[in-house]
C-alpha cells in the first residue's frame, strides 16, 4: 500500500471535497481521485460516495479513517521527532516498478553510507508516470528507464543524471503468439504485429520508446495504451494474445502465459535519475548527476 494512497484518504475523509484536498497536499485532483481508486481497488470496495454534488464517506470508510487516522497521526509525530533529534534529512526517491531491483538498490546503499544523516524514501511508480505529475512531483528525483540521448527529455524541461545501468530491449509476447518460439527478434518482424504504445507520455518522447517505423522504414502498428496502464495490465493484454509489449530484457513476467524474447535492432535504455529542471536538483545526490561535460 502506498504511503501516497493513505495520506490522500485521510485528507478526502476530512475534507469531504477532492478539490480541497488536493490544495492541501499541492497535488493535481485527478492524482488524489486517482490515489483513493487505488486504494478501493486494493480493499475492493469504494470507501467514497461520490455525487456531482457532494462526498460523503460509506460505512466502511468511516471504519478505516477511524483506525488509520490515529495511527498515521502517531507515525508522523514520531518521525517527525526523530527527525528533529537526528538532524537527518529526507529523500524522496521514485522508483519505476520494472527496474531491476539490485542496480538501485546498490546506489542508494552507497548514497545512505555516505550520507547517514539522510534517510532516502522510496516509492514505486509505473515508469511513464512522471510525464503526468507535470510540477506536482511528490518525489524530489525519479529513478527510471530513459533513452540513451538525454536531449529529449532535457528539451522537456528534465535534468537527466549518469546512467547507472544500461539493457537491451525485448518484447513480452503471449506463449501461443507466432513470435512466441523464437529464441529473438529482429525490430523488422515486429511490423506484422500489434504493439503497445504508451499514449500517457507526449508523442516525441514516446517514439523514443516505441518508434513509429522500422530502421527499415517500415510503419509499426502502434496500438494506444491506457493513460493510466501499469505494467501488470499491459502483461496481461499481452497474456491475452492479441498484442506485444516491448520493453526491456529484464522484465520477466511471473505469468506462464508471457515470454521475454531479446528485440535486435533498437538501441538500449539506460537506468538513470531524472528530475525537473526547474527545481535545479537542489535535493539530488551530486554523485547521481553527470560531471560537467559529461554525457549520461
Amino acid at each position: 500500500m502506498e504511503m501516497r494512497e493513505i495520506e490522500a484518504f485521510l485528507e478526502v475523509a476530512r475534507e469531504l471535497h477532492f478539490g480541497r484536498a488536493a490544495k492541501r497536499l499541492r497535488l493535481s485532483t485527478p492524482r488524489v481521485s486517482q490515489a483513493v481508486r487505488a486504494l478501493e481497488r486494493r480493499i475492493g470496495a469504494p470507501l467514497f460516495e461520490r455525487t456531482t454534488r457532494r462526498v460523503r464517506l460509506t460505512p466502511l470508510g468511516e471504519r478505516l479513517r477511524t483506525e488509520l487516522a490515529p495511527a498515521y497521526e502517531r507515525m508522523e509525530r514520531a518521525l517527525a521527532d526523530a527527525r528533529s533529534g537526528a538532524g537527518t534529512k529526507v529523500l524522496r526517491v521514485g522508483v519505476a516498478t520494472s527496474l531491476p531491483a539490485a542496480v538501485v538498490e546498490k546506489e542508494i546503499q552507497a548514497f545512505e553510507r555516505a550520507h547517514p544523516d539522510c534517510a532516502v524514501v522510496r516509492s514505486a511508480h509505473p515508469n511513464t508516470e512522471p510525464f503526468r505529475w507535470a510540477d506536482e512531483w511528490p518525489v524530489d528525483v525519479f529513478i527510471g528507464w530513459l533513452p540513451e540521448d538525454p536531449a529529449p527529455m532535457e528539451a522537456r524541461g528534465f535534468r537527466v543524471g549518469r546512467a547507472w545501468h544500461r539493457e537491451g530491449r525485448a518484447a513480452l509476447l503471449a506463449t501461443g503468439h507466432p513470435l512466441g518460439r523464437h529464441v529473438s527478434i529482429d525490430v523488422e518482424e515486429l511490423a506484422d504485429h500489434d504493439v503497445l504504445y504508451p499514449s500517457s507520455m507526449p508523442p516525441d518522447l514516446a517514439d523514443l520508446w516505441i518508434p513509429p517505423a522500422t530502421p527499415a522504414g517500415v510503419p509499426l502498428r502502434r496500438v494506444p495504451r491506457h493513460r493510466s496502464a501499469t505494467l501488470e495490465e499491459a502483461i496481461l493484454l499481452v497474456a491475452q494474445g492479441e498484442v506485444i509489449h516491448l520493453t526491456i530484457g529484464s522484465v520477466r513476467p511471473d505469468n506462464p502465459h508471457v515470454v521475454t524474447v531479446p528485440v535486435s535492432g533498437l538501441a538500449p535504455m539506460v537506468v538513470a535519475p531524472v528530475w525537473l529542471a526547474s527545481t535545479d536538483g537542489a535535493l539530488v545526490p551530486l554523485d547521481w548527476k553527470c560531471p560537467t561535460g559529461t554525457p549520461p
